[in-house]
């Protein structure tokens, strides 16, 4: 048995290994695109060893076509590229500080919260118990149960009259002259045609009988109308019984002093939902630094892209078949080998590029398994299932299923419902004591229908 805080640290727990798995998946292709802008200066630098040993094509001057230029062009761009990655590093490393420092707030809050519910549902306990011993309380409340019992019967009653009326109705709703004959209101002041077509229906309705059947019909579905008029009148009185029950617990309430706890729990509870609130913001900003943190390690800045650009197309223009042949004619063996390193430096780009691309790959993962986290936790807290009263029985289950969805085995949405299914709600007092307002301040589990676990 697992209390809700602890299932909800948990998952805090595993936020966290998913922030540093993230943290170091944005590593990767941050190496990948520096391996590749690596090989693209050197391939330049290959075809200026060609054309310094035997072509004297390009020298190493400050021209801008030559090589040595472009190089030094190149590395102030990656400097640029560099700066631009240490500025979103630091935003990064800002933004994750800011949310532990929230997270911390809220572990300190949580704490807070408990025991002011704690004290309020103490002090609530004490004031009913005292209470029961009111005869007068005491005769409210027998009143308030025998008006909710009554109630339910006289409900059921309806319900059996209703289906009663479409069940022994029906072989009057499908005789074809009883429908025609209810239609032309035969039998009533309203009902229509002229002397023939009225002495023509009396003649259907005489050879059917229809007069007694009209009787028994109208008998049989005015049972449920009157009962759900005398439903109506009893849930009335059921809800004045209920309401004058819940103002003198109120009033108990008020009386003992409790009002103060109860204020106390609800303030707290609601610096814990700002905190929650602040959470969410914070993620969400990291998330997006994150992710433009990834596109820019990936090589995707202004600098970068300009960086390569001038890499790329200047060795476009150059002719690699032909340095070849020329290579080929000289007694040295130096030019053949930057022939061999720039065909080699190719094969090695390519393979960076894969390389890139699959560790972009590994950060969508990473960052998707992260964000389905986020909203488990987010859900987990909107629903109060880190209440003091809330318990997953199968906390182990959960735990096992929390890895599944780190590892990326298993869906955000799907542990959800794990969650949904598990949870437990112990009420250790009366819950509707005093009514909704004094029930807010217990900080009970909400389920899909409203307040409280019920289950």
């Amino acid at each position: 048995m697992a209390s809700g805080l602890r299932t909800l640290h948990n998952i805090d727990k595993a936020i966290a290994k998913a922030r540093a798995n993230m943290n170091a998946a944005t590593k990767l292709p941050k190496r990948a695109s520096q391996a590749l802008a690596e090989v693209s200066r050197k391939q330049a630098q290959s075809y200026a060893d060609i054309a310094k040993h035997r072509l004297s094509l390009i020298e190493d001057g400050d021209g801008p076509q030559s090589l040595g230029y472009v190089d030094r062009q190149a590395i102030k761009l990656l400097k640029a590229h560099e700066k631009e990655e240490a500025r979103i590093e630091a935003k990064v490393e800002a933004s994750l500080k800011k949310i532990t420092d929230i997270e911390a707030r809220r572990r300190e809050q949580e704490t807070k919260v408990k025991h002011a519910v704690q004290a309020y549902e103490k002090a609530a306990e004490t004031t009913r118990k005292a209470l029961i011993a009111s005869p007068e309380y005491i005769s409210m409340l027998s009143a308030a149960e025998t008006a909710e019992a009554t109630t339910e019967r006289a409900r059921a009653k309806y319900e059996l009259a209703e289906a009663n009326v479409k069940e022994k109705g029906e072989p009057y709703r499908n005789d074809p002259y009883f429908r025609y004959l209810q239609k032309r209101k035969y039998g009533t002041r309203d009902a229509k045609g002229w002397f023939l077509t009225k002495w023509l229906d009396g003649w259907i309705a005489r050879r059917g009988k229809y007069r007694d059947a009209a009787l028994n019909y109208k008998r049989l579905t005015d049972i449920p109308k009157r009962l759900a008029a005398h439903v109506k009148d009893l849930e009335e009185k059921q809800k004045q019984a209920r309401i004058a029950l819940e103002l003198m617990e109120k009033k108990a309430l008020v009386d003992a002093g409790v009002t103060k706890l109860k204020d106390a729990s609800l303030k707290a509870q609601a610096v814990l939902d700002k905190i929650d609130a602040d959470l969410e913001k914070a993620e969400n900003l990291h998330q997006d630094l994150r992710a433009l943190q990834a596109s820019i390690n990936a090589g995707d800045s202004a600098p970068f892209r300009e960086a390569i650009d001038l890499l790329v197309n200047t060795l476009k223009r150059k002719d690699l078949p032909s340095l070849r042949r020329i290579a080929a004619q000289t007694t040295t063996l130096d030019d053949d080998q930057a022939v061999t390193r720039i065909l080699e430096l190719s094969v090695d780009a390519e393979k960076l590029r894969e390389d890139q691309e699959s560790a972009k790959d590994l950060v969508h993962k990473y960052q998707k398994t992260l964000r389905e986290l986020e909203d488990v936790r987010r859900r987990f807290k909107s629903r109060r299932y880190d209440a003091p009263s809330s318990q997953f029985p199968n906390g182990d289950l959960l735990g096992a299923l929390l890895s599944q969805v780190l590892s990326g085995a298993l869906r955000g949405n799907d542990f959800w419902r794990q969650i949904e299914r598990a949870q437990r709600t112990v009420r250790r007092h009366s819950g509707d004591f005093g009514g909704i307002d004094w029930e807010e301040a217990m900080r009970l589990p909400r389920n899909s229908g409203g307040w409280g676990g019920g289950r």
